[in-house]
């Protein structure tokens, strides 16, 4: 092949911290490194990677940053560098920073929230003998119209991201804490200043009650068309029709 043929281009440079942070990735990535494992301490990854320790040093923070990692002093056989067992909270942060950074179109998060409220809705529906939506109806019984409307509006987000925590699936609940506040945020820019809000808290209080209603007996068509319902009303209360597009074509 002649040079003229190659795609070659610049490699890109890369810091050592990163190349480590690679590595540990990598083998979990594999299934080397599992939910508990222990890590080599400092010194000893510093000498099996050949990189400096100040390298290993920030790429532990990193991890640790990211949740991968935990470190536990001490010099008990529970101490050390750990991988994590509970890595949810930060896939949710980082997810929401995302959501919230990348400048989503309302009917692409609304597609997305669509797929998994119904999912929410169903699952908890199908399941509601052996589930606890105890937090579910706490939520409900503090949502009133005599809120202010941060508060209220607070509430409104924790129902729906309670209700996908009773649903039996841990990613589903994960990804909808991650959307709470691309959920939360056009319904606070939607409803300020609104003359209205009153009314529509009431209106939200109703069509919470009658997804929580249908959830509760089990009936999860019925659940699933209140949620859609609920969505896509609120999304032509407080935007213009064509917001809506996406959930319909769902709905089809």
């Amino acid at each position: 092949m002649s040079i003229e043929k190659m795609r070659l281009g610049p490699v890109k440079r890369t810091k050592t911290y990163e190349l480590v942070v690679r590595q540990i990735k990598n083998e979990i990535f594999e299934g080397r490194l599992r939910p508990g494992d222990h890590l080599p301490g400092e010194r000893q990854l510093s000498e099996l990677l050949h990189v400096s320790r100040p390298s290993v040093r920030e790429a532990i923070r990193i991890l640790e940053a990211l949740e991968i990692v935990r470190s536990r002093p001490g010099n008990s056989a529970g101490s050390g560098l750990i991988i994590s067992t509970e890595p949810s909270r930060a896939l949710t942060d980082l997810l929401g920073v995302h959501v919230a950074l990348s400048s989503y179109s309302i009917s692409e998060v609304v597609t997305v929230r669509m797929s998994l409220e119904v999912q929410s809705a169903r699952s908890t529906a199908e399941h509601i003998n052996t589930t606890d939506v105890s937090r579910v109806r706490a939520i409900l019984e503090q949502m009133n119209p005599e809120l202010d409307r941060e508060s209220f509006l607070d509430l409104d987000a924790q129902f729906h991201v309670e209700l996908a925590q009773c649903a039996n699936n841990a990613l589903l609940a994960d990804l909808m804490s991650a959307l709470r506040e691309a959920v939360r945020r056009p319904m606070a820019e939607a409803f300020d200043n609104d003359a209205k809000w009153p009314e529509w808290s009431r209106i939200l209080i109703k069509e919470h009650n009658q997804i929580f209603d249908a959830v509760c007996a089990g009936d999860a068509d019925r659940a699933e068309a209140m949620i859609r319902e609920h969505i896509d009303g609120f999304y032509e209360r407080a935007f213009d029709e064509s917001a809506t597009t996406a959930t319909r074509a769902v709905n089809e």
